[in-house]
């Protein structure tokens, strides 16, 4: 049997990890014996524990496993490469305990010189999406490919804009390629495929979107890019462990400050603490990769930027005519700042309680939020 469906089938085992296939299939015999022959005392030789070889001699008797991969691998163009292949990607060949097999649909994703890691929190708001729609064609002019990891919030941001750009992206999945989660991007998924991207998963087709598998996607996130770039992020989250998982891979980690008030922020300073470097513009960060855009290019970015404010600016002063005077004070207020309730009392002349009967109708109608330390914005 080839090595590359050995290790498929030895992945397909449950609680056989990526250790313990690489100890087994770079073993100095393993091409002169026939490992569905092996018994467990000849497997503990080659330095499995026990409990490990009497399930991996158990799951090597189950073909069925393997063959109703292979359908499924089949029926649905499916696309897998293994670890001892030469085409498994470099940078993720490097990281310790790389998964031994990658499922993937769409383009040979191993192929992409230049990949980053676009991620942020589930939460990400406008301040992450205008970063993110303003910066990514940036790096997808230069040749980049998005890598991020498929969830709501900032990862859809981050691969819409790949998108929007014409540019290449990958998703790396936390489940099987027919299971992918979360549902509500099957669409977008799609379109990833359609428009020259890929769809990666390290784990079995019919695998679902179990907690304990996000971890090792972060992984593969960070192995598969040479940097990773984070918009947006808590300080105990998803993105923070993908950041961490980067640094110990010796990737450069680019984090994006925000208000010391909001804690979607508090993750990238801790990061920039840690030692990711700070980056507060597109011109920094593709000076940081190596890459020089041309003035005009500069300018023509900077120009569509400051044309989606003045949009924005108009949407929202035709909003604020429909306002009573106070609200419209108040909102004028949260526009460009994150503001206390005394902030407001200090600006508008008003008494407290008429403030707060303003505020919980602004808030009520859906224009205004109060974050967790009790600041208001925009919402």
């Amino acid at each position: 049997m080839k090595i590359n469906l050995v290790i498929l089938h030895l992945n397909l085992i449950d609680g056989i990890g990526p250790e313990a296939i690489k100890r087994i299939i770079f073993h100095k015999d393993f091409v002169r014996n026939d490992l569905y022959s092996m018994q467990e005392n000849d497997l503990m030789a080659w330095g499995v524990s026990q409990k490990q070889a009497t399930m991996i001699v158990q799951g090597l008797k189950d073909r069925k496993l393997l063959d109703q991969e292979l359908y499924l691998i089949e029926r649905y163009g499916i696309k897998c490469i293994t670890f001892d292949q030469d085409d498994y990607p470099f940078l993720l060949k490097q990281i310790y305990s790389p998964p031994p097999v990658l499922y993937y649909k769409g383009i040979d994703f191993f192929t992409l010189d230049k990949n980053i890691a676009v991620i942020g929190s589930r939460k990400a708001n406008n301040y992450a999406a205008q970063i993110i729609q303003s910066w990514v064609p940036s790096l997808i002019k230069a040749n980049w490919a998005i890598v991020s990891g498929g969830a709501i919030g900032a990862d859809t941001m981050a691969h819409q804009a790949a998108l929007s750009a014409q540019g290449k992206t990958v998703v790396v999945l936390g489940s099987g390629l027919l299971s992918p989660y979360p549902r509500s991007n099957i669409k977008m998924f799609e379109k990833i495929v359609d428009q020259g991207g890929a769809i990666v998963s390290s784990f079995a087709l019919g695998t679902g979107p179990h907690p304990g598998n996000f971890p090792a996607r972060n992984r593969i996130i960070s192995g598969l890019s040479r940097a990773c770039l984070v918009v947006q992020a808590a300080k105990k989250s998803g993105a923070t462990i993908t950041a961490e998982y980067a640094l110990e891979q010796g990737r450069m980690v680019f984090a994006v400050p925000g208000s010391v008030f909001d804690p979607l922020h508090e993750g990238c300073h801790a990061m920039i603490k840690e030692g990711a470097m700070l980056i507060s513009s597109v011109d920094e960060l593709m000076e940081e990769l190596g890459e020089v855009l041309p003035e005009h290019q500069h300018q023509q970015d900077n120009d569509q930027v400051y044309q989606q404010q003045i949009g924005l600016i108009s949407a929202s002063e035709s909003i604020l005519l429909e306002m009573e005077p106070i609200e419209q004070q108040i909102i004028r207020c949260c526009l460009n700042n994150i503001m206390s309730t005394d902030d407001l009392l200090h600006q508008i002349d008003i008494p407290l309680d008429e403030l707060y009967d303003h505020l919980f109708n602004l808030q009520l109608a859906g224009k205004i939020e109060q974050d967790a330390l009790g600041l208001w914005r925009i919402r």
